[in-house]
């Protein structure tokens, strides 16, 4: 079994994988200021409940889009588990070649999700990761990173229209029960979920277009199940999709 971690801006996920299942996986919310003996306290807690073995463990994995994190997480996983964890970037092996400027600015999240994509879907394919930011990534047919979109994500969006304005209340968002929305909460809901529906199936149509090729679209991230059911085209759901490709990434890069 290997640890994988995925640092995002909001939450910590932590999974334990063997070969292409996921044994575990739970999530701690990202604090900045934290050292790693705080880390690793917490971290040794939570993976009692899961009655994780260092003995069972042969390797780690790390995916940061907090750089700040990167170090004092990976000397949490030195502790807990013997292993110097593989961190995720373009110079790995991915199974990909990246036709962006600068892939080294690249976040490492983008880069998992891409390489779990590109190892279980068909191609093309564009995946949308849609949590604190909504990620899109697109793939061409013969394994190239094309490049894609970020905007904020619907939570993201919601706080910043609620702290922006005087008369629109902060709200989470949730499943609309109709579209046009008769009040102001029910305006707000429906305008982020079928808002960011309407983004994503029209963004799917155009890349389709422009790689002139039916386009495989996987969406993953905590808001994705309430998204997809308003889709009006073929979305494919996969909320391990990052975990997934971090067990790629490893298998192509084990430490020898």
């Amino acid at each position: 079994m290997i640890l994988a971690i995925d640092i995002g801006n909001t939450n910590i996920c932590i999974g334990g994988l063997e070969g292409d299942r996921i044994r575990f996986a739970f999530r701690m919310v990202t604090r900045p200021h934290c050292t790693p003996d705080e880390y690793t306290a917490e971290l040794r807690f939570l993976l009692r409940r899961f009655q994780f073995e260092k003995a069972a463990c042969t390797g780690a994995i790390l995916c940061s889009v907090v750089p700040a994190l990167s170090g004092p997480l990976a000397e949490a996983v030195r502790r807990l588990t013997g292993f110097e964890p593989l961190r995720v970037a373009h110079t790995l092996d991915t199974g990909l070649t990246f036709a962006i400027d600068a892939p080294e600015r690249l976040g490492q999240d983008r880069i998992a999700d891409a390489a779990g994509a590109a190892a279980l879907y068909p191609l093309p394919c564009m995946t949308v990761d849609l949590g604190t930011a909504s990620t899109y990534n697109v793939i061409s047919a013969d394994r190239r990173f094309l490049g894609g979109f970020i905007v904020p994500g619907v939570q993201t969006s919601l706080r910043a229209i609620s702290a922006g304005t005087a008369q629109l209340p902060p709200i989470a968002p949730e499943a609309p029960a109709r579209l046009i929305g008769k009040n102001t909460e029910e305006c707000l809901n429906s305008g982020a979920v079928y808002g960011t529906a309407a983004m994503l199936e029209g963004l799917a149509d155009r890349v389709e277009a422009e790689l002139g090729a039916p386009l495989t679209v996987v969406a993953t991230g905590g808001l994705a199940r309430g998204i997809i059911p308003c889709c009006r085209r073929d979305i494919l759901f996969d909320g391990d999709l990052l975990f997934k490709g971090l067990a790629v990434l490893y298998r192509r890069n084990r430490p020898r």
